[in-house]
């Protein structure tokens, strides 16, 4: 029966036409054949397979339109078309379920979006009534073109790194895609405090943003030099051009450690050679405070012989550089006459504005105290004690009556102390005056010794009240302070946050580091034959083992 049914098709065209005509039969495949009083349904699909060619990946996408028509003569039901693979990148842009009436058609449209520099293959799956060919496939093919960004490493782990050094790592940047990679930005993002470092890459590579054509790199350099002890973390995050991972990372962990800890062990002996300026108030109301130091004066000076220490005194006034008598020392006879004959000397009746330290400035500079004096006070390598003994506050910034400067201050008079000796441990000043901040009222009373009280701070020494009532205590402690060591030299360069000081076993925080003389400089002296040990860790020499 289908053979005559085309048979009459095609006598009725050329009749009709007079030429001939042509049959759709041409682009359809061959039907089945049929028996008597059936029908079915027949499938075609157009194209049976599609190539998408290479897209820009992250910018262009192409949509492909499959035509599925019913051949046939019963309805062509279409249960289901998807994207075998569903993962390639392939897309469904608009699908079909339903009836396709004989001799009709319907579309259905593919979208490929590549999402990186690759190939990807999928198959479209068609499935429907046709009793003989329920699934058709149709094969699809594209391409990427991008460029594709590999850092390395993405993470590295330092480990632990002394303290004093430093350990360096390459970090490359590699484009691993077809099309130019082009960073856009690096960002060095640390811990703090920050241990890490990254690399000047504009001085190699140049000012952002950087291309690096496919299967091109460029290095970079992180460095770890860690300077305390705590985990370190940090990470290079790079934005560039690459479609399916527009920023990576490169991550890196370390920690500083020490590489030895020292010990210092040291007892306190004292020094042996000492100078001592006395500088007096020589004004009125000083008689019995020049009597409490003439009767007290035991106490120092047997401090002095008890320890074995080589001494210089000298006595001034705040009225008057050279000293009052003669230098007195270990060989003089009687000290204690001697020292309490000069005080005697003094007298009150000095000016009532009182300089003590204008004029110890002056003795020590060029005057008697000095280094080019005559007297043979100055020693270089003894300690210089100064010694402000005043019941008022000191004038020096006033050239009434003479002496004095407008210009200097009481951090100009320290320094200029500080001046005449290779090591401040080898300088210091105490006072016995009025009590800070308001001064005293007892035994005669005093005003507060301000000007006295600013260098004696300055330079770690003692403030004593001279309104005590028993000054051989004060003349004690005066002679231990001056005497004793205040600067104990250590063995190695510390690593400054970790030292710690223990006096007879307790820790202390009396002291200070002073890293010109790598030492430690007590602020308040540890008494004579007490044990000091100093532990602190060290910077490490790197040398590779």
């Amino acid at each position: 029966m289908y053979m005559k049914i085309n048979i009459i098709y095609l006598i009725l065209c050329a009749a009709i036409i007079g030429t001939g005509c042509t049959s759709d039969y041409e682009i359809f495949k061959p039907a089945k054949e049929m028996h008597a009083g059936e029908s079915n349904p027949e499938i075609d699909v157009t194209p049976l397979s599609a190539d998408f060619g290479f897209l820009s990946a992250g910018h262009e996408t192409r949509d492909i339109v499959v035509t599925i028509k019913n051949i046939g003569t019963d309805d062509l039901e279409i249960m289901d078309v998807y994207i075998h693979e569903s993962d390639s990148n392939f897309y469904l842009a608009s699908g079909y379920s339903g009836i396709i009436e004989p001799f009709n058609e319907t579309e259905v449209v593919v979208t490929y979006s590549p999402t990186t520099y690759e190939t990807n293959s999928a198959t479209l799956k068609i499935l429907s009534n046709d009793s003989d060919e329920q699934t058709v496939s149709v094969v699809l093919d594209g391409a990427g073109d991008a460029p594709i960004i590999r850092v390395t490493p993405d993470f590295y782990d330092f480990g632990s790194v002394y303290l004093g050094c430093d350990q360096s790592i390459p970090v490359i940047i590699e484009n691993i895609g077809n099309v130019d990679l082009i960073v856009t930005d690096i960002e060095y993002f640390s811990s703090v405090p920050v241990d890490f470092s990254l690399s000047d890459y504009e001085a190699g590579w140049g000012v952002l943003p950087l291309v690096i054509p496919s299967g091109d790199y460029i290095d970079l350099s992180v460095s770890y030099e860690p300077f305390d002890i705590l985990d370190d973390s940090a990470y290079i995050e790079v934005t560039s051009n690459d479609p399916a991972t527009p920023i990576e990372y490169s991550s890196h962990d370390a920690i500083g450690d020490y590489e030895k800890w020292i010990r210092d062990f040291y007892t306190q002996d004292g020094i042996v050679d000492v100078d001592i300026l006395f500088v007096v108030d020589n004004s009125g109301s000083m008689n019995s405070n020049q009597t409490n130091l003439k009767n007290n004066f035991d106490s120092f000076i047997n401090a002095f012989s008890a320890a074995g220490a080589s001494y210089h005194i000298g006595i001034i006034t705040t009225d008057e550089a050279a000293f009052v008598g003669d230098v007195i020392t270990n060989s003089t006879v009687d000290p204690i006459g001697e020292f309490n004959d000069q005080v005697d000397t003094i007298g009150t009746h000095g000016s009532a504005h009182e300089k003590g330290l204008w004029y110890a400035y002056q003795s020590t500079v060029a005057g008697d105290a000095s280094a080019g004096s005559s007297t043979g006070f100055f020693r270089p390598s003894a300690r210089l004690v100064v010694v402000y003994i005043s019941d008022e506050p000191d004038f020096s910034h006033q050239t009434y009556s003479g002496g004095g400067s407008t210009t200097m201050v009481h951090s100009d008079y320290t320094a200029s102390l500080l001046t005449l000796k290779a090591s401040p441990s080898l300088v210091v000043a105490h006072a016995i005056a009025g009590d800070y901040p308001s001064g005293c009222t007892s035994n005669g009373g005093a005003q507060f010794g301000e000007g006295y009280y600013d260098v004696v701070t300055a330079l770690g020494g003692t403030f004593m009240s001279i309104c005590a009532t028993d000054w051989s205590t004060t003349m004690d402690t005066l002679a231990r302070e001056s005497i004793a060591m205040t600067e104990f030299e250590l063995s190695k360069v510390p690593i400054e946050e970790t030292i710690k000081v223990f006096v007879d076993g307790v820790e202390s925080t009396d002291w200070i580091y002073d890293s010109s003389q790598n030492s430690i400089t007590f602020t308040i002296i540890p008494n004579e034959g007490s044990s000091i040990d100093i532990d602190y860790a060290i910077w490490s020499d790197c040398e590779e083992e």
